[in-house]
């Protein structure tokens, strides 16, 4: 078949809900609720170049298949953890969070992509959830510097251990951040972090999906702001800074995977 290039760009706007409940002093439990939505832009590269119609057709069929101009929303797997949080535990105004807990299969899962496309029927690569049970670990640090600024650290991982109902089991990652808080004054404050993430392949009945895997590296940028109404404001932009994909498949012209610039917003409500 005539050389081209399938393309595809994805926005994804992910709304939160969460929850904390303090237990005692040091425990509380805590839950987010993520809805996402996904909105897919699909084109092919190289069709304008292609004379015979028929080809074409065949072409944009095979797109059809694959890719399509759709946009995806519903809840995604839920967070549920036990915090402990202590004070001083190397000085006398750090803080140290240790959090224990699980994903929640509530996010929409698909059957074998590679399996549907290898029998040329119509298959999405796009799910909202593992439909497993995954442990997450997750350890916070933080500790004054000088006047009102703090410096901080963390490490989270998610290890889905065993496979769902369609023979998916999701990749592994650890997410790694260090940064710096200015509290300007009551009010406000400046942060800026940087954040790393490694994800490990995912597996369809033990093979690898080619599509997962991934290194990358952002840098962000953010500001909290106390509102009236006991219901603080903030406001974070990320920009990736390194990104790469574990599966090398260059000489093939496949499709390259580029994350853009995101926009984290976050209001809190205490009661």
């Amino acid at each position: 078949m005539a050389a081209h290039k399938h393309e595809v760009e994805m926005n994804v706007v992910r709304f939160g809900i969460g929850l904390k409940y303090q237990l005692n002093k040091h425990l509380r439990l805590e839950t987010v609720v993520p809805y996402e939505i996904k909105d897919q832009d699909a084109n092919v590269g190289g069709l304008e170049n292609i004379d015979d119609p028929e080809v074409r057709r065949k072409i944009l069929l095979y797109q059809e298949i694959h890719h399509r101009d759709e946009t995806y929303q519903g809840v995604s797997d839920t967070d549920l953890l036990i915090a402990y949080h202590k004070h001083g535990i190397f000085g006398q105004n750090d803080m140290l969070t240790a959090k224990i807990g699980t994903t929640i299969p509530f996010g929409k899962t698909e059957n074998d992509p590679w399996k549907l496309g290898d029998m040329g029927m119509e298959h999405l690569h796009i799910q909202f959830g593992t439909g497993t049970f995954n442990p997450i670990a997750d350890l916070r640090y933080s500790f004054p510097v000088y006047g009102g600024l703090r410096a901080n650290a963390s490490v989270r991982s998610k290890y889905p251990f065993y496979e769902n109902s369609k023979n998916y089991r999701g990749s592994w990652d650890v997410t790694y951040t260090g940064g710096l808080n200015y509290r300007i004054t009551d009010w406000l404050s400046l942060q800026t972090s940087y954040l790393g993430l490694y994800q490990s392949y995912a597996h369809w009945d033990g093979e690898i999906d080619i599509n997962t895997g991934l290194r990358f590296s952002m840098v962000s940028l953010g500001t909290s702001i106390a509102t009236p109404y006991n219901f603080p404001l903030s406001i974070t932009f990320m920009l990736p800074m390194q990104q790469e994909t574990l599966y090398d498949d260059s000489a093939s012209g496949n499709d390259a995977f580029k994350l853009g610039a995101l926009v984290s917003i976050t209001a809190l409500y205490s009661f």
